[in-house]
């Protein structure tokens, strides 16, 4: 308004404030120096996929022409989710010696934690819907990735192959947010009803569920195809580089399958053998370690 208007107003401003997401980098940088397997050269490979997520987002966003405010809201949940996807490849070794259920657990909670440094260093939270949206899309998208990778390393843990695991991997990541959302929405919508004073009419409120529903099974879908692109960059990295392949294998207990008889088998299309190379690799998964 200038000085005749208003008097003026400092601003304190410090040099780190152009970093606002530097909380997440430090906790990166921490994973990779003070976890002992992550003490040497390759685990540093990591950053490419991490920043290949936001790279690739900022030139979807301008190829769709999405506002400044959506690509930067959007693309900072993405951010959040990659380096937090990025944390649990980090501690996969020391998560590789939990159960599975635990290990999930702990790789859940990794994830919140991480994500929350993002979303504490950079948002305000009374922007854009406030801390549901982000809270919210975080969980499902953390949950998807790790319910998604353990189902598809399930179904291909006694013969791996890259090709089948992303197969199922698209299935899994496909279908758990498709169910997960719109089941979040609805208990919302309903907590939310019971707790507000006027409680709506039937045919209110059947409606208004019906488009919640619908809308929500369209979003877990969007939702889950590009968190299929967001894990790819990760994938790629594991099957190309020698020292995440074998952490990758590990911790998801994979067994790969012999490349001679599995693909003669598949080339052939001799089932039964396809099958009996499988049962073999089933009983005597040490033998082709």
């Amino acid at each position: 308004m200038g000085a005749r208007e208003s008097s003026p107003a400092v601003i304190e401003w410090r040099c780190y404030y152009h970093v606002p997401s530097l909380g997440l980098w430090g906790v990166l940088v921490a994973l990779l120096v003070l976890v002992k397997p992550n003490r040497r050269a390759q685990a540093w490979l990591i950053w490419l996929p991490v920043l290949a997520v936001p790279l690739g987002w900022s030139m979807l966003a301008r190829l769709l022409f999405f506002s400044a405010e959506t690509a930067e809201f959007l693309g900072g949940f993405l951010t959040a989710l990659a380096a937090s996807w990025a944390a649990v490849w980090l501690l996969a070794p020391w998560l590789a010696r939990r159960r599975i259920l635990a290990g999930l657990a702990l790789a859940m909670v990794t994830m919140l934690v991480v994500g929350g440094v993002y979303y504490a260093s950079v948002y305000e939270f009374r922007s854009l819907g406030g801390p549901e949206i982000l809270s919210v899309l975080h969980v499902v998208g953390a949950l998807t990735l790790l319910v998604a990778t353990v189902l598809g390393a399930y179904r291909c843990r006694n013969a791996y192959q890259p090709r089948r695991f992303l197969a199922w991997l698209l299935l899994w990541m496909t279908v758990a947010p498709v169910i997960g959302l719109p089941l979040i929405v609805l208990v919302t919508l309903v907590s939310t009803s019971i707790g507000s004073e006027g409680l709506p009419g039937l045919i209110e409120f059947v409606s208004l569920a019906a488009m919640a529903l619908i809308s929500s099974l369209i979003g877990g879908a969007v939702l889950g195809v590009a968190l299929y692109l967001l894990n790819l960059p990760f994938l790629f990295l594991a099957m190309r580089n020698p020292f995440y392949r074998t952490r990758f294998q590990d911790a998801l207990r994979l067994t790969p399958a012999p490349a001679g008889a599995l693909s003669a088998a598949a080339n052939t299309g001799d089932v039964p053998q396809l099958e009996l190379v499988m049962a073999t690799l089933a009983k005597e998964p040490a033998a082709h370690d």
